[in-house]
């Protein structure tokens, strides 16, 4: 069984955060500019499509495309987990960051961390989000905040789970406050990181 000591010699091979965290992605995601004109090789439109699909809130995301990349995702970081972490990732507690909306963050993660860490042995963090909603005062929108059990998860490590990562300042914002909580992030995963 791998020790905690080992990984952090495993992971500072991986790319690093402004912050500092560790963090590794399973695809390029490459995103359109202002103009909409760049060209992708059709390998390059499947990775952007694997990402897409998976968050799952695109008019043009199908029941039936979402369900396979999300199993795609699951098969992913899956192996991700298993070859970085191997046995020992079950002292690992794993924290999806939550998307904007409740809907959005149980469609992507609710499935996904559960099956994720059945196969990997992972704690999972997912139950630990809970949401409430509030109307906006300026114009009467409904908005979902959700709330996080901080104290669950003191003094756990912790691998952060987002399905993109673009600068990387909401993976280091959470991080930064799941440490101010008293967890140790370990490192960060990601389905893709933007280009």
């Amino acid at each position: 069984m791998k020790v905690m000591a080992e990984y952090t010699t495993i992971i500072t091979n991986w790319k690093h955060l402004k912050n500092g965290l560790p963090y590794k992605w399973i695809v390029d995601y490459a995103s359109y500019n202002a103009y909409g004109n760049f060209k992708l090789s059709a390998e390059d439109w499947e990775k952007r499509d694997y990402i897409v699909n998976f968050k799952g809130n695109s008019e043009l995301t199908t029941e039936i495309d979402h369900q396979q990349a999300l199993k795609k995702a699951i098969s992913d970081i899956t192996t991700l987990i298993k070859e970085t972490f191997s046995d020992a990732a079950n002292q690992l507690t794993l924290v999806c960051i939550p998307a904007s909306t409740r809907a959005n963050t149980k469609r992507r993660f609710e499935e996904f961390s559960k099956e994720v860490c059945e196969k990997t042995g992972m704690a999972n963090a997912y139950p630990l989000i809970s949401w409430t909603t509030k109307t906006n005062p300026d114009d009467g929108e409904e908005e979902d905040e959700y709330a996080f059990d901080f104290e669950a998860i003191k003094g756990k490590d912790i691998l952060l789970f987002d399905d993109i990562i673009a600068s990387g300042s909401s993976v280091c914002k959470f991080a930064d406050k799941l440490k101010e909580e008293g967890a140790n992030v370990i490192a960060a995963i990601a389905l893709g990181k933007k280009l």
